[in-house]
């Protein structure tokens, strides 16, 4: 069984974690932020937007490193990052609409607008990723 889901084992291991992560930094920067920007608004964009680029670039260094065992090097890294970041545009761009769709309309809190997302990020991300960031060339 282990041969044959490993890479789907290491990404749910990996991706629980930086998932973590990047939820506690969402909470960390948006806590941070109501001190700051008189608009409650700003400063829960503001923790979305600085959380994901951080846990995004941490993503990458783990998934390359151990989901996919990407073995990729050099130059070459440049080109494979860029795929992998823009997995998550299309997902940024669909979190940055349903986050503030979530807390202006629905009326949700921020921090449980944020936890709605992540399912939604682990699915599309996983497809993203094991079909397009680290596709064997």
């Amino acid at each position: 069984m282990w041969s044959e889901h490993q890479i789907k084992i290491r990404f749910l291991f990996v991706g629980v974690l930086n998932t973590l992560f990047a939820y506690l930094l969402y909470i960390s920067f948006d806590h941070l932020f109501t001190f700051i920007f008189q608009k409650r608004y700003i400063a829960y964009m503001m923790a979305a937007v600085l959380s994901n680029i951080i846990a995004t670039i941490i993503g990458f260094l783990f998934h390359k490193h151990i989901t996919f065992k990407s073995t990729v090097r050099g130059i070459g890294i440049i080109a494979e990052f860029i795929k992998f970041y823009s997995t998550y545009v299309v997902i940024y761009i669909f979190g940055f609409v349903l986050l503030p769709f979530f807390v202006e309309v629905l009326k949700i809190d921020p921090k449980i607008a944020g936890a709605l997302l992540i399912p939604i990020v682990a699915i599309v991300s996983y497809f993203g990723h094991s079909r397009f960031s680290f596709v064997k060339q």
